[in-house]
Parts: structure tokens; sequence; C-alpha cells
């Protein structure tokens, strides 16, 4: 099987050393693979692997090599590799390696912006990396990372920089130099965990709110209800970071990684094109929930049809960015939501762009950090008891539904809590119990105040679930879409993963209708499910059913 490798001589001209970030699919046995021809050569590796037995995702062996003793493990590979091996350089000392579908099997490429670079043999391959690596400037030291808000004190440095150097590893050249032309993105680390920042943010938002939200653990049955409290937080806080995948893959990521003293280590991956398709939306939410009101002269169908025109070429845009042909031209998105917060708009008002993205962001985050706050991905993890609503279901989907409804309620605090200028925002529900209504104000000075108060607390708690609700809708309609141009372009392992998870959408929804019409009310003393809500919900999964029957289709060519 393959070419086999022996390790150099001490003292032999190996070329420069390198950090090495191999990506290989467990389920094609190319982990194993990897780690018998690492083994032979003598280099030593790390896994950062994705949690759980089953988890989707390519593992990532990464360690530190010569340049020659690499471009040997690479040439071991790639007859034992599915697809061909694209080696990529990614920074002064980084180069990835992955299986990519796009080279045929048994070939070598390096890849760059726009190209590819075919190599013959090791040999060849060692002096192109030998050559590309001398032209790079050096990292800066200590390596670049947006710091932690809330829980500064408690951030582990290591991991932090890890992620940001994930960011780089992750990154699709292809998706960079469309979006940056200059590529300054990959030429400067601080430009590139500036990018995290906000989702460094989001973060922080979710562990608070994790602290100050009781939780029964995920056992139904415990009628005591525990408040973990921020001791318990800034734990967790210490083991956890997120980062920006710079490139089209829509699907987020948690990778496992251990640290230096001894604790596993949680890196979360959010997927920048599913995170803004969903944005776009869910600010097309409510065009999408209208029924349409047929003129005289036009049936209902043909004025459906002109209301999906716009969003049809914003979704088309995005679509079409994925997995794009080696030196295709790349479009810009054409987005419906505006990237900036228009002008006479409020925080949190309609308008507010902001909190659209900041909820579907939260909600990728959220999704993954779930089972990491249950307790479900640390070392000797315990599977959490079923709850009932999700009866009838494999055990392994009764899971993963749980964790979507836990990070749809996760989502919905950390986005109030980030309502507030000058700290977490925490709204007096008491007040708004006694003093929200619809009526006329009060003519009393300190009555009025109050009022004035509950209304604007109960205006920004309802954007927030509104906003929360929308973005978990957009979320099962983008996996639907992208699980349909994945089959169309005959990539049947990523389809399945991601049509499973439109599966869990059904009881989800009843989830989120039980939390609108029972939880929050008797929470919040607000109501905050509005009457024939889920009939809108049903005209959003025509419209999705539309884009996977009519629109799918015009954007895969003969080659896919």
């Amino acid at each position: 099987m393959g070419e086999t490798t022996t390790p150099a001589p001490v003292g032999a001209d190996n070329g420069v050393r390198v950090v090495f970030h191999l990506f290989a699919a467990s389920d094609r046995e190319e982990t194993d693979a990897a780690r018998d021809v690492l083994g032979r050569a003598g280099v030593p590796y790390a896994e950062l692997r994705p949690p759980g037995a089953h988890a989707p995702g390519d593992d990532v062996l990464t360690g530190t090599a010569t340049s020659a003793a690499l471009a040997d493990v690479v040439a071991a590979l790639r007859h034992r590799f599915r697809y061909g091996v694209a080696v990529r350089i990614a920074g002064p000392s980084d180069v990835v390696v992955r299986s990519d579908p796009r080279v045929e099997q048994g070939r070598i490429v390096i890849r760059k912006p726009r190209r590819d670079v075919p190599v013959r043999d090791a040999g060849a391959l060692c002096s192109a990396l030998n050559g590309l690596l001398a032209q790079e400037a050096p990292d800066p030291d200590p390596f670049p990372y947006p710091s932690s808000t809330m829980f500064r004190g408690h951030q582990s440095a290591e991991l932090a920089a890890e992620a940001t150097r994930l960011a780089r590893v992750f990154t699709d050249p292809d998706f960079v130099s469309g979006a940056d032309p200059t590529v300054g993105l990959l030429d400067n680390p601080e430009k590139l965990a500036g990018v995290s920042r906000r989702p460094r943010r989001l973060l922080d938002l979710l562990l608070l709110a994790h602290a100050f939200a009781r939780t029964d653990d995920g056992d139904h049955r415990v009628r005591d209800l525990r408040l973990p409290g921020m001791d318990e937080v800034r734990r967790v806080a210490s083991t956890v970071e997120v980062f920006v995948q710079p490139s089209t893959d829509p699907q987020s990521r948690v990778l496992t990684r251990p640290l230096a003293d001894g604790r596993q280590g949680f890196v979360i991956g959010l997927p920048p094109q599913t995170s803004e398709l969903m944005a776009n939306l869910s600010w097309a939410l409510p065009t999408l929930f209208a029924r349409p009101v047929a003129s005289d002269t036009a049936d209902p169908g043909a004025d459906r049809d002109r209301t999906w025109a716009d969003v049809d070429a914003t979704v088309a845009s995005y679509l079409r960015s994925w997995r794009p042909p080696r030196a295709a031209v790349l479009l810009p998105p054409r987005p419906l939501i505006p990237m900036a917060m228009p002008e006479g708009e409020r925080p949190y008002g309609s308008g507010d762009p902001y909190v659209v993205f900041d909820a579907c962001a939260l909600f990728l985050i959220a999704r993954e950090l779930t089972p990491i706050l249950t307790g479900r991905l640390g070392p000797g993890a315990a599977e959490p008891p079923l709850v009932p609503f999700t009866a009838g279901l494999p055990r392994e989907v009764r899971l993963e539904t749980q964790a979507d409804c836990a990070a749809y309620v996760h989502t919905m605090n950390a986005l109030i809590l980030g309502a507030g200028e000058d700290g977490p925002f925490v709204p007096d529900f008491d007040n708004i119990r006694r003093h929200f209504h619809h009526g006329r104000p009060s003519r009393f000075g300190r009555t009025r105040r109050l009022e004035e108060q509950a209304r604007y607390e109960a205006e920004v708690v309802l954007a927030c679930m509104n906003r929360t609700t929308e973005a978990v809708l957009s979320y099962y309609a983008v996996v639907d879409m992208f699980a349909a141009l994945a089959r169309a372009r005959r990539d049947g392992a990523l389809a399945r993963r991601l049509e499973a998870i439109g599966d869990r959408r059904e009881t989800v929804c009843r989830y989120m209708l039980w939390v609108k019409e029972h939880g929050l009310p008797e929470a919040w003393g607000l109501r905050t499910r509005l009457t024939g809500e889920e009939d809108g919900w049903e005209r959003v999964r025509e419209y999705v059913r539309h884009v996977q029957r009519h629109l799918v289709p015009t954007l895969v060519g003969p080659s896919d």
C-alpha cells in the first residue's frame, strides 16, 4: 500500500523545519493510514479530532518535521488517500496537507491562489516547499489572538493562539482571494485574529448566559434546578476558543486539543458563508412568511414567484461560491441584509442588521458549545438522559436534537445579555410583569418611568426571541439548501450529514412553539407566541423546496 518512508540520518540536509497540519478523513480510513506513515517515518504528531465516536469532520494530525521528512510522508500517502493530495503554505512555517476531490488520486499539487502546480515526487515537493517558505516573513511573537472581554484572566493564551493559527490552516485561498483581493488576511496574523474578535465576544456572552441560567444538566427528572455560577463557567472559559474559518465550508466544527496542563481544550470553527446566508434569510423571513395576496389579474402563484425573485438572487449568489472550480472568477455575493446600520435605525430595532448577524453566529457557536457545557465531550463524558419530547427518534438523533433545543435557549439568553451598552443587559422581569401594557401611559411620574422601562425592556427581549427563532429557522433552511447542492454535485457523504441535521427540524420547531407558548410567558410575563405563526414557518419550507427543485439545478454545471 503506497511507498515506504524511513527517518533520514541525523545531520542530513533535510531542508527547513515546518509545522504540518495533515487532514485525514477517519470514515475513509485515511487517519489510520496517516498514523501508520508518520509512525514509520519517525515523525511525532498530535491529533486534533472532532469529539465523539461519530462526529463529522476530518481529523487534523499536526506536528513539526523537516520539509524533506514531510515530503516523504506526503509521497507515501498519495496512494493511500482516496483523492489526490493538495499541499498549501499557510504561513512562514505552516504547511497544510489534505486529500482533495479536485486532484486526481495519486497526484500531488502545490495549491496556490487560483491555480495548482503539480509536483512529481518527494524531492520536487521538498524543493518547492523550501523555496516557498523562504519567501515568507516571520510570524509575530507572541502569536496574536482576540482577547476575551469577560474572562480575560482565565483565557488560555496557548489555546487562543492555536485558534488563530487554525483560522489560517482552514483557509480556502480561493475564497480569501475573492473576498480580499490583496490576500492581506493570510499575510497578516493580526488581521486574521481581528476577524474572530466578534465571535470571541459572542462566545463570552454564551458562557455568561450559561452561568446565570438554571439548568437540570440535561436530566428532566431533576426538580431542583442548579445555577452553574461563575466559577464553573470560568473553568470552561479556559478550555474553549472560537475562530472563523475563511472558507465556503458550510459546516461548523469542534476540534479537541490537549492542553499543556493535561486538560482537554476545544476549538470551535465558525463557517462565515453559512452564518451570512442565514442572516440574509432571516432578514427576508417577513417577506417569506407573508401570504401573497393575488390581484384581480394575477394568480397567487405568480405573486409568490415575484416575492421569491429577490431572495433567489441572493441565495444563488452564496451557493454559487461554494467549492468553485480552480481559476474560476468569483463574483461577490448579493446580500439582501444591509452590511451596516441604516441611518435612523436604533439597536435591537426591527431594522437593526447587527442583531440578525449576531443571532445567526451565536446559534452556530452555541450548537457546538452546548455539548461541552453539558459535559458530553469532556474526559469521561457521560451521555445525558433523554428528554420525553424526543421519544421515537434514534438515540443519537435524540441527543443531537436536545443540543439544538438547548442552543436555541442559550442563543436567546446571550442575545439579551448582549443588548447592554456598558455591560450585560439584565431585564427586570418583575417590573415587566407589573408595568408592561399597550395602553395609555400613567400620568404619575414614577409609575410612568417604570412603564417606560418595562416597555423598552420588553421590546428588547421580544426582539431577541424573534431574531433567535428566525436564526434557527434559517439554519435548517440553509442546511437543506447546501444538502441539495452537495447531492447534485455527487458529494453523498456531506449531503447525508446535512440531511441528518435537517431531519431534526420538525422536533426542534415543536420545542420552540412550546417554549413560546408556555416557557417564556411564565418566565417573562409576556405573550411570545403569535397566532398562526407556524403557518409562516411552513411557507419558509415551501421556499426551501423551491430552491432545492428549481434553483440548485441551475447552479450545477456539466462537470459537477
